[in-house]
């Protein structure tokens, strides 16, 4: 137990953001847009999480091609974001894409994805929460939490200067791990039956790729994820992986292409140990990989690596137990909640931790496309003050992955940012959902889809 007079104070503030990927941005940004007093506190160099740290610069989940246009089932903080990226040349406009004929995605799922540039979206989700006055601070753990009865009082930070706490009204958990619920005692399920193993990638971009090459090799097979290539390399004994597909995203550049290919199997991702081996790990398998890929891909005979990730993306750990659980059953039922406050167009993209290149839920069919995403999923049982947004919510694990992916982390981070400031007392759990829902949908968001 840490006590507070052993800990200098770092601050006091209305409302504290744990994590700084795309959910804890947004929700910061909506917490201070109210007039919230905001602090966001991340353990990386920059924000956006494993969509800049990771690599993956892809936002998914936002909206879908239908009789072919793109409808977006999110906007509100997104659609700003996309806006200053498009006005500045550093992102790839979807509604001038071919949904079926593409290289940023080559699936029509995947090609309403927005692209971006990785480093001018590091600035400019810094930029943004400047503009509103909110507190940045880098390179800062989160220990441990202070409760008084069903509230956290404080929460205790370390980095370079020690132990602190750090005070406020309300917190909000977007560390995608659940660790600050974790620390209050909230209860939670842990990735596959509890076990905590998942497939966990660590990305790369390379440059240097055939662009026509590859389309031509892709739209002449229909070998979208060179299946038949590997199948053959498999039989030679030179694929040597548990996964059997590859997949490759043109980024902003006509060159570099983001290869979102490997999948880590056993990797529990709220265990160090594991996180380092996966890491190391990866980096040796993308090395081979790249040989492999100039030897026998068409389009990546001049391939070089420009980085790899120096984070490792991990698609589930823990699952907050909250106030409602949002079950396969309801996407199957393709239910609509009085209280959603965000949808996902999102599909069943979550692999099999044992055997990667398995969607189990693929066949799965659903009344609807969408996924409405209830606010009680966001109110860990048991804490008042505290509410979660991103991966962390209270979910089956299928569940996972429609609202696992950036679209609707951003739009779970604005809503919670938003229920910050209209929470009485603090009280996340007596939020008026029609005044929340109004919140959301005067800055242009979407809280239902037909």
């Amino acid at each position: 137990m840490i006590y507070l007079k052993e800990v200098f104070n770092f601050g006091d503030f209305d409302t504290v953001v744990c994590g700084g990927g795309f959910s804890g941005f947004a929700a910061a940004y909506s917490a201070a847009r109210e007039g919230l007093k905001t602090l966001i506190i991340e353990r990386g160099s920059c924000l956006g999480g494993v969509g800049t740290a990771g690599l993956v610069n892809h936002i998914l989940g936002q909206r879908r091609f239908r009789e072919g246009k793109l409808i977006n089932s999110i906007k509100g903080i997104f659609c700003e974001l996309e806006k200053r990226l498009l006005d500045r040349g550093h992102a790839i406009d979807s509604t001038t894409l071919d949904p079926y004929r593409n290289p940023h995605g080559w699936y029509e799922s995947l090609a309403s994805g927005l692209i971006f540039d990785n480093e001018y979206m590091k600035a400019l989700l810094e930029e943004m929460l400047s503009e509103k006055n909110v507190a940045i601070l880098y390179y800062t753990d989160i220990v441990d939490v202070i409760k008084n009865e069903d509230r956290i009082t404080h929460i205790i930070i370390h980095n370079k200067d020690g132990l602190q706490s750090v005070s406020a009204n309300t917190f909000i958990d977007a560390t995608g791990d659940g660790d600050i619920c974790n620390y209050a005692g909230v209860p939670f399920d842990l990735g596959d039956n509890n076990n905590g193993l998942a497939a966990a990638s660590l990305e790369m971009h390379v440059d240097g790729v055939d662009k026509k090459a590859l389309e031509e090799y892709m739209y002449s097979t229909e070998d979208l994820r060179f299946r038949n290539i590997i199948k053959e390399l498999k039989e030679k004994g030179i694929w040597k992986y548990p996964y059997e597909i590859f997949i490759s995203v043109n980024l902003c550049d006509d060159d570099v292409f983001f290869i979102n290919t490997i999948r880590q199997v056993g990797i529990n991702g709220i265990r160090t140990k594991s996180l380092t081996k996966g890491t190391i790990d990866g980096r040796k398998e993308n090395l081979e990989l790249l040989e492999i890929m100039k030897k026998h891909f068409p389009g990546f005979e001049n391939a070089k690596i420009r980085q790899i990730a120096p984070v490792i993306g991990i698609r589930e750990t823990r699952r907050i137990r909250g106030e409602y659980t949002l079950t396969v059953q309801d996407l199957i039922d393709s239910v609509v909640f009085p209280d959603s406050i965000a949808v996902s167009s999102y599909g069943w993209d979550l692999p099999h931790p044992k055997h990667p290149s398995l969607q189990p839920s693929d066949n799965v069919q659903r009344r609807s496309p969408y996924t409405h995403i209830p606010y009680r999923c966001l109110l860990p049982i048991g804490v008042t003050n505290l509410i979660m947004a991103g991966r962390c919510i209270s979910c089956e694990r299928e569940v996972l992955g429609p609202i696992r992916v950036m679209g609707p982390c951003l739009a779970m981070g604005e809503a919670a940012g938003i229920a910050a400031k209209i929470a009485p007392k603090g009280n996340f759990k007596k939020v008026n959902i029609a005044e929340l829902q109004y919140k959301i949908q005067q800055y242009g968001g979407i809280t239902f889809m037909e």
